[in-house]
């Protein structure tokens, strides 16, 4: 992991511990520019997604930044038409593991739910779940985005009703989070899937 990792993260740990998820103006005068987007930019194309993870629990403090920068995405209306249920403790996260299909087994688990009345509320949760999963990656920890076990976990209410989702919430992602026990390349992106378009003409 240290292959992978530590060559931006005395940049990156930098902006996320001096900068951690404020405001912009409470951003004013610390990291210089050139070294935030440095920091951003490597955080996004160094990340992966991880499947497998050391039996090492991630503290509560981190837990709580890469939250709190979470909860900080876009959101509609700044509504934040989401619930999430997180899981840490390293019995109940083995129980999970061993009790739904195709969770890798991990330390933490992040359950997030989208409320039904909000049309939109799953793009907010798709932010929320970047903003965790990049912030996660900033210190060193790895993450993936997990539809499988939702479908798996919707079979076995016993286990939904005790994550204690409000009514008018439906699960709809899982995140596993972990020290990272591999180092996975990168996949091959599609840049033809993005195209510059023109909707109207100058005329000359």
């Amino acid at each position: 992991m240290k292959k992978l990792i530590m060559p931006v993260m005395a940049i990156i740990l930098a902006a996320v511990d001096v900068q951690s998820c404020t405001s912009p103006a409470e951003k004013e005068n610390t990291t210089p520019v050139v070294n935030q987007t440095e920091a951003v930019i490597n955080n996004i194309m160094s990340r992966r997604s991880i499947r497998k993870y050391i039996e090492q629990p991630i503290s509560r403090d981190t837990l709580d930044k890469i939250i709190e920068c979470g909860i900080n995405a876009p959101n509609g209306k700044n509504e934040q038409n989401y619930e999430v249920k997180v899981v840490d403790d390293l019995e109940s996260a083995g129980y999970l593991a061993e009790n739904l299909d195709g969770l890798y087994k991990a330390p933490v688990y992040m359950f997030i739910a989208a409320k039904n009345s909000y049309d939109m509320s799953r793009i907010d949760v798709g932010l929320l779940s970047e903003n965790i999963c990049l912030s996660a990656w900033a210190y060193g920890i790895g993450s993936i985005n997990l539809g499988m076990p939702v479908r798996s976990l919707k079979e076995k209410p016993e286990i939904l009703k005790k994550l204690g989702f409000s009514e008018g919430h439906e699960l709809c992602l899982i995140l596993a989070l972990g020290y990272p026990d591999e180092t996975p390349e990168a996949k091959p992106r599609n840049a033809e899937r993005v195209q510059f378009v023109t909707l109207t003409q100058k005329v000359h």
